[in-house]
């Protein structure tokens, strides 16, 4: 009879188990061009060899900011495009309100983001944040965990006209990043659960052979990005969705098969641990 019950518990554990990697995870991130570069190319195919589901939402707006979003909110200003990847396919479903867009779906994650030319000046997260962290709290569910993506910083070349704001100097850009999210998730900590370390991902891949790698993408590679400041559409973007994957679902993204067409394995393997690094080290640079 005990063991009945051992074998009976075990396999209650055992599926318990199971039953948690299949749960679908719906995440919604709340940016603009810097997110669609994080969450909507690669993720959900990461997340199907792990055997996790993903529903991932973007509330895209080009170029916007903390406070420009709140602005949209508390106007229920239809300016903001829905992105959507569900079953693997992504599709534009149009401009909605940020009402609807986070109650459309009983999201475990949502995450907020600084537009990039800002994402290093502290007072320029408030009163944005503060205020949407409590529009997003009022309406989604009581579970929601919130969270922030550390955008990255730009190339060493780029001729983004923010980029002047940090002496055009690309390690000054993302050591301010870097110090402003750390100071503002200690600020919000009650708020915020965590923080995804992209940009730190990101500036560790650019210590490799990466950042200097050809691919099959036709772009020249300025530091990971395809602009000087938009990720690279095959590596920089594969970095990010790893980052996101492996903070998300707290399983590693070393070793894993799914990588974008054209990107070799050996590189994909040092994007990889790039992402990796970052999680573990999500406030300075890990050589890898």
């Amino acid at each position: 009879m005990k063991r009945l019950y051992l074998f009976l518990l075990l396999s209650l554990i055992v599926e318990a188990a199971s039953a948690q990697v299949k749960d679908t995870l719906r995440v919604l991130a709340i940016g603009n061009s810097f997110s669609e570069d994080a969450v909507e190319q690669y993720l959900w195919d990461l997340g199907k060899e792990a055997g996790v589901t993903f529903v991932i939402g973007n509330a895209y707006r080009g170029g916007w900011s903390l406070i420009g979003h709140w602005n949209d909110a508390r106007s229920l200003a239809v300016n903001t495009e829905y992105r959507k990847v569900t079953d693997g396919k992504k599709v534009n479903r149009g401009k909605y309100t940020l009402r609807d867009i986070i109650t459309d779906e009983p999201w475990d994650v949502i995450t907020l983001q600084q537009v990039s030319q800002d994402a290093g000046r502290l007072e320029s997260y408030e009163p944005g944040l503060s205020l949407m962290i409590g529009y997003v709290k009022a309406l989604a569910v009581d579970s929601v965990r919130l969270g922030f993506q550390q955008t990255w910083a730009y190339a060493e070349d780029s001729e983004h006209k923010g980029f002047a704001k940090y002496n055009y100097n690309q390690f000054v850009m993302y050591s301010s990043i870097t110090a402003a999210v750390e100071k503002m998730m200690r600020n919000h900590q009650y708020d915020l659960q965590f923080y995804i370390p992209t940009g730190t991902a990101i500036q560790n891949a650019r210590t490799t052979v990466l950042a200097t790698a050809s691919t099959k993408d036709n772009i020249v590679n300025r530091d990971l990005t395809r602009d000087g400041y938009h990720l690279n559409l095959t590596m920089g973007r594969y970095i990010a969705a790893c980052t996101w994957f492996e903070k998300l679902t707290g399983k590693s993204c070393v070793g894993m098969k799914t990588r974008p067409k054209g990107l070799a394995k050996g590189l994909a393997v040092i994007a990889q641990k790039a992402a990796h690094a970052a999680v573990l080290s999500p406030a300075s640079v890990t050589p890898i």
